[in-house]
């Protein structure tokens, strides 16, 4: 059995942490169980160890380390809008964020440590491509760092984040096209390109709220015309019938007069809606981008 005796430090163990860098090298697989530490023929700790199998290799923890301290900072930076992208009626910007953690080692022993430090790994996160970790497991990122006695060491691990963020070209706003002109993001023919989507889409929100009313003059109407059916119905046979049944009908004949005008109306508006519609998506199919800022 390899074994290779070190310094163990991690965020969710705010002190360090004496333990083995185990490798079974026997072949054979080591069953579960408890295990005791005995260093220069003194007992220094104990602890439990899950099963290891042949070539599997572990990090035993099992006492403080008195003579090591690590302080450990982070500093979140969002990166501006470094690339934007149209095309099929998306609009997709591209930036970073970036996080510069530093570990700082001090050792206040006359012995000089090997200090392992496990760094989380997360999703979406990267390391960068000259900075390689001794081990990888599903949770840590494992760097080694030799520190010596009465001096200070440091660890940057400088990690970066691609975020992305899509825009659905029929949904923009002027304000959002105020922001991005003022950030630079885009050419101005660009930017005018989807100031003309805006006034598309408001164009086609008027003729949407013109049909809206008419449609609403339509059943105020027929409302009208069912309150004047039921006074008919009660006229009969009173004496103010025939005359008020001239009137009434002729107020019918204006309505139904009236009814036809707003139904023409409404069909002339819905049809250059959807004219106005297919122009809209005409105008975001086209509209193409690739720009790197």
């Amino acid at each position: 059995m390899d074994a290779e005796k070190v310094t163990l430090w991690s965020n969710s163990s705010p002190r360090a942490l004496r333990a083995l860098w185990i490798k079974n090298s026997s072949g054979l697989t080591l069953d579960s169980g408890t295990f005791n530490i005995i260093d220069n023929n003194t007992f220094a700790g104990e602890g439990l160890i899950d099963p290891l199998k042949p070539q599997e290799r572990r990090l035993l923890s099992y006492a403080v380390d008195q003579g090591v301290r690590v302080e450990h900072t982070n500093r979140l930076e969002n990166r501006p809008v470094t690339r934007v992208q149209i095309n099929h009626g998306v609009m997709i910007q591209r930036q970073e964020q970036r996080d510069h953690q530093l570990y700082t080692i001090r050792i206040t022993d006359s012995e000089a440590r090997e200090v392992v430090i496990e760094h989380p790994v997360r999703v979406g996160w990267k390391l960068p491509a000259d900075l390689k970790p001794e081990e990888i497991s599903a949770s840590f990122y494992r760097f080694r760092v030799t520190a010596k006695p009465n001096e200070t060491a440091m660890l940057k691990v400088d990690e970066v984040k691609p975020l992305e963020t899509r825009y659905a070209l029929s949904n923009i706003t002027n304000a959002q096209i105020a922001l991005w002109t003022n950030e630079n993001l885009m050419k101005p023919e660009t930017l005018q390109a989807l100031q003309k989507i805006i006034q598309q889409k408001n164009e086609i929100a008027g003729l949407e709220r013109e049909i809206e009313s008419r449609k609403a003059q339509i059943t105020s109407i027929d409302q009208d015309q069912q309150r004047l059916r039921e006074n008919m119905k009660a006229l009969k046979g009173s004496p103010e019938e025939k005359a008020l049944l001239q009137r009434y009908t002729k107020a019918l004949n204006e309505q139904e007069d009236k009814l036809q005008v707003v139904r023409t109306e409404i069909a002339a508006r819905e049809q250059q809606r959807d004219k106005s519609r297919e122009q809209l998506d005409k105008m975001m199919q086209e509209l193409t981008l690739d720009e790197t800022i």
